[in-house]
């Protein structure tokens, strides 16, 4: 790497944060003579031939400098917000940063937060922390208030370790527990906000219909439909070249909504099958955990959750249908239920059961469960590794695809599993 620069700027952030840029006590002239210094420091370096390593060092000095500056645009909003209540901060930031409308609305709500989340705007005003974080707990301080942000300091602890992606889903949850435990019912509310809609498009003559559900119906429907789409697939691969039987992915799922609902071919409009309306596969499931202590009644301020979906209010036991399908589970103090060792490479049901109550979806991007695939971590050809749930993690398709195509190894972290480079020759 070459450069003309000490990189000053770098490293006063890893011992004080944005104290390299200006002073507590600094006046608005020194403020921006030291953000314009700053800038005359950044524009001379330079970036030649570096290692991977040192690559990756820079990335990382970079991104606490864009926590820095975020961080800096907020104060600067809220200074002006303060002062002057006839100012949309959300205009301010798009005219004055030059965002776009959603990236100023999304700042100008955590400027707002941060008032009131001293450690967050700490850790955020130090480059600990990036933007994408800090609008997670913006979004869970909305949902329950930024006093129960600000007191749980383990939500700080979970976003120095997690990746923004990942923490996002571990925010949306922690706050949907919150909300259980003030006796609020997430599953009501969205229970009283359900609504359809069936309208014609005046421009195409298209017909549109819009459905918002509560979120375990909606993934009752959503495996359903994913189940018909993939069926569909395979009949559109071995149906030949017939240019009018060619469909996109968006006409496939728009021919399997149809089917679904009227049990007619979305082409011929021939009948699908002989009773109305077509019933959801076996493999169409809803997972849902409860320890036994709430099941029996000797815990009832245990926590129940449904995989996908989150954690939810105790009495979802009490709407299981008889024919509801339960399935115990015992684990050791290391949370290891299950193991197959080398005698076989495909895990069984039982284990895929064990993964998801763990994992809950891909641990790259959440995708639920009826999406995934099991992975081994030491994998099964090339390290010799086992079929044993501590060996497994669930994956979707398109990263598992991802993983061998970028010769990337998954490895265990305090915040579950993570991607990386592979050492050695991609097999």
């Amino acid at each position: 790497m070459s450069n003309r620069s000490t990189f000053p700027l770098f490293e006063d952030h890893n011992e004080s944060g944005a104290g390299a840029m200006t002073s507590p006590n600094g006046s608005p002239g020194e403020a921006t003579a030291g953000i314009s210094a700053a800038l005359r420091e950044l524009n001379q370096v330079e970036i030649g031939t570096i290692s991977r390593i040192e690559a990756e060092k820079i990335l990382r000095l970079l991104s606490r400098t864009r926590s820095v500056v975020d961080s800096l645009m907020c104060d600067v909003t809220r200074v002006v917000s303060d002062s002057d209540s006839r100012t949309d901060p959300a205009e301010f930031l798009r005219q004055g940063a030059r965002l776009t409308t959603r990236e100023s609305k999304r700042m100008a709500k955590v400027a707002s937060q941060l008032s009131e989340m001293p450690r967050v705007r700490e850790g955020f005003a130090s480059g600990e922390i990036t933007t994408d974080h800090v609008n997670a707990l913006a979004n869970a301080a909305e949902r329950v208030g930024p006093r129960a942000v600000e007191a749980d300091s383990s939500l700080m602890e979970a976003a120095d370790r997690m990746l923004p992606d990942s923490f996002d889903r571990h925010a949306r949850r922690w706050s949907r527990q919150k909300l259980i435990e003030a006796g609020i019912d997430p599953l009501e509310q969205q229970r009283r906000a359900r609504e359809a809609r069936l309208w014609v498009d005046r421009e195409t003559g298209l017909g549109v219909l819009m459905a918002k559900l509560p979120r375990p119906q909606f993934e009752h429907l959503r495996q359903a439909l994913e189940a018909h789409y993939r069926d569909r697939l395979r009949q559109d691969g071995t149906a030949g070249r017939d240019p009018d039987g060619v469909r996109t992915p968006k006409q496939r799922l728009a021919d399997a909504v149809f089917e679904l609902l009227t049990n007619r071919h979305a082409r011929t409009a021939e009948s699908i099958t002989p009773q109305a309306g077509i019933k959801a596969k076996a493999s169409t499931q809803l997972i849902l955990v409860a320890p036994y202590g709430v099941v029996d009644g000797t815990n009832p301020r245990g926590q129940v959750e449904v995989i996908g979906v989150g954690p939810v209010p105790r009495h979802i036991l009490a709407t299981l249908t008889p024919d509801t399908e339960l399935a115990g589970m015992i684990f050791d103090r290391r949370g290891r239920p299950l193991w197959l060792g080398r005698n076989q490479r495909l895990a069984n049901a039982a284990q895929r059961l064990a993964v998801a109550v763990r994992d809950g979806g891909c641990f790259e991007c959440g995708a639920p469960m009826h999406q995934c695939e099991l992975h081994h971590i030491r994998e099964w050809h090339r390290d010799g590794g086992p079929t044993d749930v501590d060996n497994l993690v669930a994956v979707c398709r398109r990263h598992h695809r991802w993983l061998e195509a970028e010769n990337l190894a998954v490895v265990r972290t305090g915040a579950g599993h993570e991607a990386r480079p592979r050492h050695g020759p991609s097999p």
